[in-house]
């Protein structure tokens, strides 16, 4: 698989540190519950506020413990389009609901011009 990927592309990611830490200003809990809740010192929280990266797992535990999805958050930051689960079975249903509609449209059409002769 090529990585069609520009360096410029691959050097410009959101700086974590500053995006988790407008979330949790703007959570009820204190920066020292979620440290709790998470395992590490208020401190070592505090840390992850100045970084540019963080690894997979504290992401994951900060979505669990916030019940935020960081990760499917981020995902909207990338230039590509990723359709989950509950998206393809939405627009399945709605195909079906919209075809539905169209067949209803017609047996009204015919209706009214039964009623019109």
């Amino acid at each position: 698989m090529t990585d069609n990927t520009s360096p410029s592309q691959a050097d410009q990611y959101p700086a974590i540190g500053n995006f988790i830490h407008y979330h949790i200003t703007q959570q009820t809990q204190t920066k020292s519950t979620i440290a709790k809740a998470m395992g590490i010192a208020p401190k070592g929280l505090r840390n992850y506020f100045k970084r540019d990266t963080l690894q997979f797992a504290v992401l994951w535990k900060l979505s669990l413990v916030l019940k935020h999805n960081f990760l499917a958050q981020l995902g909207e930051y990338l230039p590509y389009r990723y359709e989950t689960l509950q998206e393809k079975a939405l627009k399945k249903e709605l195909a079906a609901k919209n075809d539905h509609i169209h067949k209803l449209e017609i047996q009204l059409e015919t209706l009214r011009e039964m009623i019109r002769k």
